[in-house]
């Protein structure tokens, strides 16, 4: 989830006078009606700049063609380009922005056509996963499209160390930025004061609890035998059903529930619920290098965590986090010994881990060097 990082970056850009305009991935008349129909309504209706904070703003703006067809023409992409450069000046004049060389801010690299957008703007473009599938192949078309815009890339940044090796080096100025959780969620975690949950009513324990996107990066395989062999355990699943068909898999099973998204500000009274918590994420080149940005919100909430291997979370305490292998019995064994984790103990250390990642403290030290940079340049 990247809109906590974006407002407390905006929070921290409004101390330079500076106004932050997040943009949604445009909107393509052709395509949006299939590919997006939750978003036709935004489609038909006017584009216009949604005041989020007091210097944050959200644009949907429109396009020709989508870019994955229009990125294969030239003519295609400059008529995308003239259609966003337009929109995105007006928006600009509405606002009384004058800048016409902003800083240009993007994540997926088929989209580094917005680095054509304003001459003389100085482009970012954030590096947030591998350029891989989920079982760690590369994706031919993604690769071609950082290698394109590479040379007009003026700063990366990388949420790891790893996606740094792999990438960052490439490019001549590249800084790790990392991953973390907004500062509200974070004191609420750690007030020990979150409201009860619902969802958890009728829920047994233990409970051993995921909270984050239910879909196939799960390792569903994995969770159906440590159901298997632990029935007493209660297996929490919570969040947005990316694949209809998972909790089918699992009708049989009555230590296995899913309960369905949620909204953000009820992450503390979820994450209280559970008595241990899990990232198991299918065991494979790309998760061992992904560092989940839900592991932030588990570090503050104390809950002693069980996760497949991952580089990343090694960094962290064994005690607090394991990080095992996709194999049955040892993740059986690592669950044993979460659940009977020292809470006060895994509280201390969660926190301490958690404090250390916080997006507006994170912004505020990437906003000084990026100041420093820009003015010895």
């Amino acid at each position: 989830m990247r809109r906590p990082m974006v407002t407390a970056l905006a929070e921290e850009a409004a101390k330079y006078g500076t106004i932050v305009i997040a943009i949604n991935r445009p909107l393509c008349p052709f395509t949006t009606i299939f590919r997006k129909p939750g978003r036709i309504r935004e489609l038909m209706g006017r584009a216009r700049p949604k005041k989020l904070h007091e210097n944050l703003y959200l644009y949907s703006p429109r396009y020709f063609l989508h870019d994955f067809v229009a990125g294969k023409s030239g003519l295609l992409e400059s008529i995308n380009l003239a259609i966003l450069r337009r929109g995105l000046r007006r928006i600009l004049g509405r606002l009384d922005i004058t800048e016409i060389a902003p800083i240009v801010w993007y994540y997926y690299p088929q989209q580094g056509y917005v680095t054509r957008l304003f001459p003389g703007s100085f482009n970012i473009y954030e590096i947030y996963d591998n350029l891989t599938d989920i079982q760690g192949r590369e994706i031919p078309y993604l690769v071609s499209m950082e290698k394109r815009w590479r040379g007009a890339v003026d700063l990366v940044l990388t949420a790891n160390e790893d996606i740094f090796n792999r990438y960052g080096r490439k490019y001549e100025i590249a800084w790790v930025f990392g991953n973390g959780l907004a500062r509200d969620i974070f004191e609420k975690l750690v007030s020990d004061r979150s409201e009860s949950w619902p969802g958890a009513d009728k829920i047994g324990r233990p409970r051993v609890g995921y909270a984050g996107m239910v879909s196939d990066r799960l390792d569903w395989e994995l969770i159906r035998k440590l159901a298997g062999e632990r029935p007493n355990w209660q297996f929490v699943f919570a969040g947005r059903i990316d694949d209809a068909g998972i909790p089918g898999e699992f009708n049989s099973f009555k230590n296995v529930h899913f309960t369905g998204e949620y909204k953000h500000e009820m992450v503390p009274a979820i994450l209280g619920s559970f008595d241990a918590a899990i990232l198991p994420y299918r065991d494979n080149d790309f998760f061992h290098s992904f560092k989940p940005l839900k592991f932030y919100e588990y570090a503050a909430a104390g809950l002693p965590t069980v996760s497949t291997r991952s580089d990343e979370l090694k960094l962290f305490s064994a005690e607090f986090v394991k990080n095992v292998p996709g194999k049955t019995d040892k993740w059986l064994e690592a669950i044993e010994t979460q659940l009977r984790a020292d809470r006060s103990r895994m509280k201390e250390i969660g926190r301490e881990i958690a404090s250390r990642h916080i997006w507006d403290n994170m912004g505020a030290e990437l906003l000084s060097k990026l100041k420093k940079h820009l003015e010895s340049l």
